[in-house]
């Protein structure tokens, strides 16, 4: 049985899983937007399950404290 915690994610499975371009990521990662993820020998990134659903919580509880906007 797969430990899924521990699972890594390339740009492109992350870049589907928020239905955006990898290129967005690395965007969002750029302006600091996104979590750094783990950068390998050969440039590319990786991300953990566990850091992407902190990232999701984090997100969450920022738009529940933002105030609503008035119609």
């Amino acid at each position: 049985m797969k430990d899924t915690q521990k699972m890594y994610f390339s740009d492109t499975e992350v870049g589907n899983y928020y239905s955006v371009s990898r290129f967005t990521i690395r965007r969002w990662v750029r302006e600091g937007k996104f979590p750094q993820g783990k950068k390998l020998s050969s440039g590319s990134r990786r991300w953990l399950l566990t850091d992407l659903q902190k990232f999701d919580q984090e997100v969450l509880r920022r738009n529940e404290e933002a105030p609503m906007a008035e119609s």
